[in-house]
């Protein structure tokens, strides 16, 4: 998430409530204390998803594709309606499968599972031109990728209700797991060119942490690659987690149970870890942390780090092709 976004969603959360209440300075006083305690999660807020309770939904083949860089094509293929929001989760949206251009025999090609980046952690992310950036350097290095939507968008309305909406259809599509597991399903039905025992997943900031929750909940996967992640929601969103409480039920609970540190233990391939030491929304900190308890956990875990930056450029001109090189290595 940038740091932009982050702000705008500061902003709508503390308007809804301000516009709701009048305070004096007791009333702003205990409001501070009452969103420094936010909700506690239960137990099973530590228990894993089961994206296989939910159907794989009917997915048709391929059909004719756009050239979107030199020796990048992109096909667009429809799972249903779209909207962001489905019954059952994941049932509906878009899947952009790239190849390069060409032919390719069967299982030649190494494949990258890439999510939209930009959600604000409690709510999904639909595909947009500003995520093709992030796609073709792997198309360019050889790959195939497929990048897939979260249920549940926040979209333009910027409401209270659409918030608590899209929390729901995110919480029901599991945090986007779902989604993923529908993305790989996708490769392995209809891309007979991508090769089964080279699948990643990768993505950046949230993206990145549904890289990792993903590949906490799905063994055929080769590797995973994330790029300035957030690793416990819970932390993440702090005294907002108290406001958002308001709208969206349960989300003390979802918060833990979505965050990929709470799953970490179960991640059965290698891990590839990447910070700028300037991010301003993420911390490097945060990256160090994970490796040191991965590490523990006896995860093959290599993290890559750089100088300065942001967010978003590190990844995006450095980032990348280092985790290219990796995953070409594994």
């Amino acid at each position: 998430m940038t740091g932009q976004k982050q702000t705008k969603y500061v902003l709508i959360i503390l308007a809804i409530v301000g516009g709701t209440i009048f305070l004096g300075c007791a009333g702003v006083f205990g409001l501070l204390i009452w969103v420094a305690q936010p909700p506690q999660a239960s137990a099973q807020a530590r228990e894993p998803f089961h994206p296989e309770a939910v159907p794989v939904p009917t997915m048709l083949p391929r059909g004719t594709s756009e050239q979107w860089a030199e020796g990048v094509e992109c096909y667009e293929i429809a799972i249903g309606a779209g909207g962001g929001f489905y019954d059952p989760p994941g049932h509906g949206g878009s899947l952009w499968l790239y190849l390069p251009s060409g032919e390719h025999e069967p299982k030649s090609l190494p494949c990258v599972l890439i999510a939209g980046a930009g959600s604000p952690m409690f709510c999904g992310m639909p595909l947009g031109d500003g995520d093709r950036p992030e796609h073709i350097p792997y198309v360019e290095a050889g790959f195939a990728v497929i990048a897939y939507e979260m249920d549940g968008p926040w979209g333009d309305e910027d409401s209270e209700d659409q918030m608590g909406r899209a929390y729901e259809a995110f919480r029901d599509a599991q945090a986007g797991v779902v989604n993923a597991r529908n993305a790989l399903e996708y490769a392995l039905r209809h891309v007979p060119e991508i090769d089964p025992n080279r699948r990643f997943a990768a993505g950046h900031s949230s993206a990145g942490s549904a890289a990792l929750l993903f590949a906490a909940h799905e063994p055929r996967l080769a590797g995973v690659v994330a790029y300035a992640p957030c690793y416990d929601v819970t932390k993440h969103l702090g005294g907002m987690l108290r406001i958002l409480a308001i709208q969206c039920d349960g989300i003390a609970d979802f918060a833990v149970q979505s965050s990929p540190k709470t799953h970490e233990a179960r991640i059965q391939c290698p891990v590839f870890l990447f910070h700028a030491s300037g991010d301003q929304v993420c911390d490097i900190e945060d990256s160090q942390a994970a490796e040191a308890r991965m590490q523990a956990l006896g995860i093959d875990v290599t993290l890559a780090t750089t100088a300065g930056g942001d967010h978003y450029n590190p990844m995006i001109n450095d980032g990348i092709f280092r985790a290219i090189e990796w995953m070409q290595q594994h």
